[in-house]
């Protein structure tokens, strides 16, 4: 079986690093001519799937738009993640995931485990309850292997406070998080880049440093697109993420429009500038 890194770093070097949000949110979908319910969720995944020609490495369902419209949005997420692995592109659920240690399992059994209905091939979570709380997470996904990406800066300005506080050995909090996700890479693999990856804003001032951090990581950069960050600022914040870095555009791909020609055409731009980044 081969790992969540080695099939990762496969896509990138045949599409591109580029990481494709699909957040299916009302005005997402009002804006594609779309209903705002499961069914316009799921056919706005697919219409995005079938406009890239499946010819991308990853994408990123945002599960709380799926999971606004009950069971059936679940579903419609599930039948998202078929259809991508069907044309063998990767899933990553943005779900933050994060709580105690059993809780924790429980979440990622609902991901990872033998009975999950939704395989994804990575999902993301927080460390608010303490990183070690995260060990049954990582655990249960590095044995599926999956992958994890842990919040560590985040691109809303909102985090910032909470993000940058101090701790008590004087590091800020993010930059904490982050040598503790390296130490636990070292632990898991000698693989680089190793299972549990961060995600740091691309609109964040503070990103070269807390990458500088992250040297056995992937790095999902979200805040490309609508939140203001472009792909030269991805470059330029995160130096040392070359080839290791997923920019993440998830609005801005209907920038010029939601027929599947318009964002065929966007996702062949970003993919381009995405090519920089290597």
């Amino acid at each position: 079986m081969l790992s969540f890194s080695e099939r990762l770093k496969k896509k990138i070097h045949e599409y591109s690093p580029l990481c494709v949000g699909i957040d299916p949110s009302a005005s997402v979908l009002k804006s594609c001519g779309l209903p705002d319910t499961a069914e316009g969720a799921l056919e706005l995944g697919r219409r995005v799937l079938s406009a890239a020609q499946y010819r991308i490495a990853i994408i990123k369902p945002q599960s709380a738009f799926f999971e606004r419209f009950g069971s059936a949005g679940v579903r419609a997420l599930e039948e998202l993640t078929r259809l991508a692995h069907s044309h063998d592109v990767l899933v990553l659920v943005d779900g933050k995931r994060g709580d105690i240690e059993s809780t924790g399992a429980a979440y990622a059994e609902g991901y990872f485990g033998r009975n999950a209905s939704l395989h994804a091939d990575a999902v993301t979570t927080h460390a608010y309850l303490g990183f070690d709380a995260l060990t049954p997470f990582f655990d249960i996904a590095i044995a599926a292997g999956a992958g994890v990406f842990v919040v560590v800066r985040s691109s809303n300005p909102e985090g910032k406070p909470l993000q940058t506080a101090r701790t008590a050995s004087g590091e800020t909090v993010a930059l904490a998080l982050a040598n503790e996700i390296t130490k636990r890479n070292r632990h898991y693999t000698q693989e680089t880049p190793g299972p549990i990856g961060a995600v740091v804003g691309a609109t964040c001032e503070d990103a070269a440093e807390i990458v500088a951090a992250l040297p056995h990581s992937f790095i999902l950069a979200p805040g490309v697109g609508a939140q203001g960050a472009t792909m030269n600022d991805v470059l330029a914040r995160m130096p040392a993420a070359r080839g290791r870095v997923l920019p993440n555009v998830s609005r801005a791909i209907f920038a010029n429009g939601g027929a599947p020609e318009q964002i065929a055409m966007t996702i062949r731009t970003l993919q381009d500038q995405a090519r920089a980044l290597l």
